[in-house]
């Protein structure tokens, strides 16, 4: 049995294979933050497409340090063969992780976009198996309160990932008639 579930999210300068990490969140499984970071890129200097969606301005993070700059310090947080991690389309985060400097090795992995569309099941013709569904979609289903936080910060989506997946884990009854 695994002993810690780590949830995390990142927020990036974009998608591509040279885009970089700029946030990083991770909680616990009881929704403590264990980690909360903004980073420079190394590579990127602007990141428009990417700053119209999570907000984040170069200006933002011009003096903070590189995500590789605590390398070790995650590395030994993300593959501790004792810890679930748990995402939301996790594989995108540790690929941008990895191409930030940072590896996860840990196979421990639970990505809740890809269990929620399993549960869901609603075809995709286009990429085959079942629909992906947004994060916030998911939030929606399980009736989320965003608060006072918005979708597409990496602390308030981990947060709602950790919701999500709390809430997957619950059994289904259902409904049973009598007649």
């Amino acid at each position: 049995m695994l002993e810690k579930i780590l949830v995390f999210d990142t927020e990036t300068t974009g998608f591509r294979s040279d885009d970089e990490v700029l946030t990083l969140a991770v909680v616990n499984g009881n929704g403590m933050t264990v980690v909360d970071g903004m980073y420079a890129p190394v590579r990127k200097t602007t990141w428009p497409d990417a700053e119209k969606i999570n907000r984040i301005s170069p200006a933002m993070v011009a003096d903070c340090p590189p995500i590789c700059t605590q390398q070790a310090e995650l590395e030994r947080l993300f593959n501790d063969p004792d810890t679930m991690l748990v995402g939301y389309n996790i594989e995108f985060d540790i690929r941008l992780l990895a191409q930030s400097g940072i590896r996860i090795t840990n196979p421990n992995r639970h990505d809740v976009m890809l269990a929620f569309s399993e549960f869901r099941k609603v075809p995709d013709a286009r990429r085959g198996g079942y629909r992906w569904w947004k994060l916030t979609e998911c939030a929606d289903y399980y009736r989320y309160d965003w608060g006072t936080t918005q979708a597409h910060g990496a602390l308030a989506d981990t947060l709602a990932t950790l919701y999500c997946y709390q809430k997957m884990q619950q059994p289904i009854y259902e409904e049973q008639s009598l007649f």
